[in-house]
């Protein structure tokens, strides 16, 4: 994609955006990355689950934040964020993170320049998502379109700059595996998906599809190698440690298989698991589904967040499909699309109030005294009846897309460009 002056000038203002907004926002949920990570960036700290479990009851991090779950993630996760507080090192004194541990108020003196510091290396990886996602398409349209989609899209600079979370690293690994598909190249697309998977696990979910993407049995046995083997490899010198295995395959790794359909006293049905093997056999009988491998993530995703209570960063991680699929299906269901993404606005604002007008406390101290949306809706109506009826509508209306994309022929698959290939 050829980046034309109005490009550039979207490209500096989306920038500009970001930059601001990590500044002025900040979320509680970020202090616990940075202070996981301190242990690495300063004190080359390699096994934060056993350390964490053997600091004394006296010591900071337990007296005023626990070590419960202060870090729930896998170790490449630790390490990035590690490395990311080793980078920034020259710029942010330790003493803000030993402040910070020592239960100091975030709202120190130079705080806008840290949280600008410290979030930029997210900046980096967002910007290549934009890059990452025109290079989808061949057409040059398309290209401008995803690429201004996602430079000023809304949730990631929710979830990525104001609330200062990494979930922008495992989904750039997840559409990185379409390029590879859309190349042909399942080995490497399965590859992305077993690195995406090891900064938070969700993506495994999604290597069905690239496994039943290939033809024959074996080269699926190769895919799904590739797809699993560099997760294990990344965790196999932890699997040893009960803290490790305690923290990150906890409960709230599992929040999937929270709702369930009673069919007798024991035994029940999981939705979630439901929809998901209905997609992989959908997916298993698709003759073009290298083509179409897009569509099977999205509905993966609406699948996962129409039986689940998410976190709201989570829905970082079905952005970009959504990007592609209003470019892929020129804006066919931009009011589906929309549809969703209100439901998730009102899913957010009835979250704490530090999702929603507290991250801006940063700026204006007394915004922590604000009782939350969640609370003035409740003062007027039924809110539990209003939050059930809105996820309602989000699971009706994903159904309804899923099964809209799946039905279609050769719609909105991204093909190979034969004249770009010769």
């Amino acid at each position: 994609m050829k980046l034309t002056k109005n490009l550039w000038i979207a490209l500096i203002v989306a920038i500009i955006l970001r930059l601001i907004i990590s500044g002025i926002t900040y979320h509680p949920d970020f202090s616990g990355q940075l202070l996981s990570g301190y242990f690495f960036g300063y004190k080359n700290v390699t096994n934060i689950y056993d350390y964490l479990v053997s600091l004394p009851p006296t010591h900071p991090l337990v007296k005023n934040f626990g070590v419960g779950d202060i870090f729930i993630y896998p170790p490449l996760t630790y390490f990035t964020l590690g490395s990311f507080i080793k980078l920034t090192s020259p710029l942010v004194s330790e003493k803000f993170f030993l402040n910070l541990m020592n239960g100091m108020s975030i709202y120190q003196p130079g705080i806008v320049w840290n949280l600008i510091i410290l979030k930029f290396p997210y900046l980096v990886i967002d910007i290549a998502m934009a890059f990452v996602l025109a290079s989808l398409f061949d057409n040059e349209k398309q290209k401008k379109w995803a690429f201004l989609l996602w430079l000023f899209n809304p949730i990631t600079f929710y979830a990525t700059f104001s609330m200062g979370v990494f979930d922008i690293i495992p989904a750039i690994f997840t559409v990185l595996s379409l390029v590879f598909a859309k190349k042909k190249k399942l080995g490497l697309a399965a590859v992305m998906i077993s690195i995406g998977a090891a900064y938070k696990q969700y993506p495994l979910f999604l290597l069905p599809f690239v496994v039943f993407s290939a033809k024959g049995f074996w080269n699926r046995v190769k895919v799904a190698l590739c797809g699993i083997v560099p997760y294990i490899l990344t965790i196999a010198p932890y699997l040893h440690s009960s803290a490790f295995k305690a923290m990150v395959f906890g409960p709230k790794s599992q929040k999937e298989f929270y709702m369930e359909w009673l069919v007798s006293g024991a035994d029940g049905l999981y939705p979630y698991l439901l929809g998901f093997v209905l997609l992989v056999w959908h997916a298993y009988r698709n003759l073009h589904l290298s083509e179409k491998l897009w569509k099977y993530y999205l509905g993966y995703f609406l699948i996962l967040f129409s039986v689940t209570n998410f976190h709201p960063q989570w829905f970082l991680w079905v952005a970009p499909f959504l990007v592609i699929e209003l470019v892929a299906n020129s804006w066919h269901n931009l009011w589906i699309d929309l549809t969703i993404f209100a439901c998730y606005v009102f899913i957010v604002l009835t979250f704490d109030y530090s999702l929603s007008v507290g991250l801006f406390a940063v700026v204006n101290h007394n915004l922590n005294n604000f009782p939350g949306f969640d609370k003035l809706i409740a003062a007027k109506t039924d809110l539990f009846f209003l939050k059930s009826s809105v996820r309602s509508i989000l699971a009706a209306t994903s159904v309804f897309l899923i099964l809209d994309l799946l039905k279609s022929k050769r719609k909105g698959d991204l093909r190979i460009n034969p004249a770009k290939n010769k």
